[in-house]
């Protein structure tokens, strides 16, 4: 087993995260955190999910990687993969099959026990990979096992069209985050979810199977369990619906009626009114146009390298560099 490293006290995070909950829940709409929504459920739930036939993000970009994998490595000259929201490792491997060896493979991910399981599996799948689990938050501070993450050039991915999940004010941190955090010269590839037909974008998020609702109703018994919510499972549907405004789906779990939510969180617990029809917002999953997001990239210091969409247009790799 490889040893994961971890970024905060499990006592110092509990109280943040309980505070983060607290301040999700009092938001208008009210919001739950996203990176809370995990355990060894959820991680396996989301892996039958991106197998369903109405999630082709994941097919997309797994058909990209492997077409344009050698390209990506060849134009970065990378020596250090940084995997942010890793997963299950699988969108690495491509990458790691075309680094110089050997390599350094930093995954990054909130869950310890997807973290070791990847480590286990990357020791058989590219054994002369050096493999260094980090359990991190990437949207906060990097620790210092990432600011010390090996050999240049590096490169850092951020895939599974995650970059969709994050808030602007989210994406332009984690982008000031990244600048500061890698050298100039180093590389950034984005797993860019494009705009296109919106019912075909909605029904990603409601596949037949159901996968997706019993995953955001088992969002609540993670909420329950760790941090003391005393939610009603029975009380909640699934929601899904395209803002066309944002340019995003939203995807959340819509009250049957009125709610009140107890919230143990410092100094004091407390109660949350949901009314009947309210919605918790989970995740948005944003779309892009193919030039939307240079103007942000070119803010934070960085230049756009390569575009390589996929022939229908609804999903792109992004490949940027930090300029010297």
């Amino acid at each position: 087993m490889v040893s994961v490293s971890a970024s905060t006290a499990p006592q110092d995070a509990l109280v943040r995260d309980r505070a983060e909950l607290a301040a999700g829940l009092r938001r208008v709409p009210p919001r739950l955190p996203y990176r809370l929504l995990w355990d060894e459920h959820n991680t396996a739930l989301y892996d039958r999910i991106r197998e369903q036939p109405e999630y082709y993000l994941n097919r997309l970009e797994m058909q990209l990687l492997h077409s344009h994998a050698s390209e990506v490595i060849a134009a970065g000259r990378a020596r250090t993969l940084i995997e942010l929201g890793s997963g299950t490792g699988e969108k690495a491997l491509p990458l790691l099959r075309h680094m110089p060896t050997p390599a350094t493979y930093l995954p990054v991910d909130v869950s310890t026990t997807a973290l070791n399981r990847l480590a286990d599996r990357l020791q058989h799948a590219s054994p002369t990979t050096t493999v260094h689990p980090v359990a991190a938050d990437f949207i906060s501070p990097w620790p210092s096992a990432l600011r010390e993450s090996g050999r240049h050039p590096v490169l850092v991915t951020f895939l599974g069209s995650t970059l969709g999940n994050l808030l602007p004010y989210e994406r332009r941190d984690l982008l000031e985050l990244l600048a500061a955090s890698i050298t100039p010269g180093d590389g950034l590839l984005l797993g860019v979810p494009l705009l296109h037909d919106a019912q075909e974008m909605v029904s990603a998020y409601q596949d037949a199977a159901g996968l997706m609702e019993a995953f955001y109703l088992h969002c609540l018994r993670i909420l329950n369990r760790d941090f003391g919510t005393d939610f009603d499972l029975d009380a909640y549907a699934h929601h899904v619906t395209w803002a066309a405004c944002e340019q995003r789906v939203e995807i959340g779990l819509r009250a049957l009626a009125d709610q009140t939510v107890l919230i143990p969180a410092h100094p004091a617990a407390h109660r949350v009114v949901l009314p009947h029809g309210e919605v918790l917002r989970a995740a948005v999953a944003a779309r892009f146009t193919p030039g939307q997001l240079d103007d942000e990239l070119a803010a934070h210091g960085f230049r756009m390298v390569r575009r390589l969409p996929d022939p229908s247009g609804r999903y792109m790799l992004l490949l940027a560099r930090l300029r010297e």
